[in-house]
């Protein structure tokens, strides 16, 4: 995940934090402040996944989740080659596949 990204949501998310303020004339209640965080929880887990319509970056190992021939979900880790992307969304059903590297936490300062 690219701290740009990190940076574009904290910056949209403290506008709407500071629009609450202001229209509740200058006070910001715990409810608001436990929903920006519960906002910006589900915004970390959920932006990492892309949809399998959206073609991977060759050679980059991620999680996959697709649906089975009994339709059951489940997740594999693969590593994409340009030719088979379509064939794999085809008959694996492929949903959506997420970076490895994307799911490991940041340590950086």
């Amino acid at each position: 995940m690219a701290k740009d990204d990190i940076k574009k949501a904290k910056a949209e998310n403290a506008e709407r934090i500071a629009n609450i303020a202001y229209s509740g004339g200058g006070h910001i209640g715990q409810d608001d402040l436990e929903t920006a965080f519960e906002n910006g929880a589900y915004w970390r887990i959920n932006s990492v996944w892309h949809d399998a319509s959206e073609p991977p970056i060759t050679g980059k190992e991620a999680l996959v989740k697709y649906v089975t021939g009994d339709l059951k979900i489940k997740y594999r880790v693969d590593v994409f080659c340009g030719y088979e992307w379509k064939e794999m969304c085809h008959y694996d059903k492929l949903i959506q596949f997420a970076y490895i590297e994307d799911l490991i936490p940041n340590e950086e300062d």
